[in-house]
């Protein structure tokens, strides 16, 4: 994601003619797995272990719907309302916006 520039362009909004970084950050409490979070600053994303108190949206669910959306053969909305994955805070709108990058990266392989 971090080498795409169309996947790093979706971090991007345009607010009255100025471009506007997309700050967001989501933490991932799946199962018995470990908790990870994603934080997405600067147009990178960075995956890191544990617990992001401070997180804007916090999904918890399913471990093999998250590896199902990383390999292409699904989405967060999906696994959303399949009630695979649930979101304990934050805007579906956000989530969307990182399967959409996540769309895009996949596309290139």
């Amino acid at each position: 994601m971090n080498l795409n520039q169309k996947a790093q362009d979706v971090f991007v909004t345009n607010i009255a003619g100025n471009d506007v970084d997309w700050e967001m950050s989501f933490q991932f409490n799946l199962g018995d797995e470990d908790p990870f979070f994603l934080e997405i600053k600067n147009r990178k994303a960075t995956l890191s272990k544990g617990t992001k108190p401070d997180a804007i949206i916090i999904m918890s669910g399913d471990p093999a719907a998250i590896v199902r959306i990383c390999e292409g053969k699904g989405d967060f909305t999906h696994a959303i309302s399949r009630e695979q994955i649930s979101i304990e805070k934050g805007r579906v709108m956000d989530i969307i916006r990182l399967t959409r990058a996540i769309t895009i990266v996949l596309k290139i392989k």
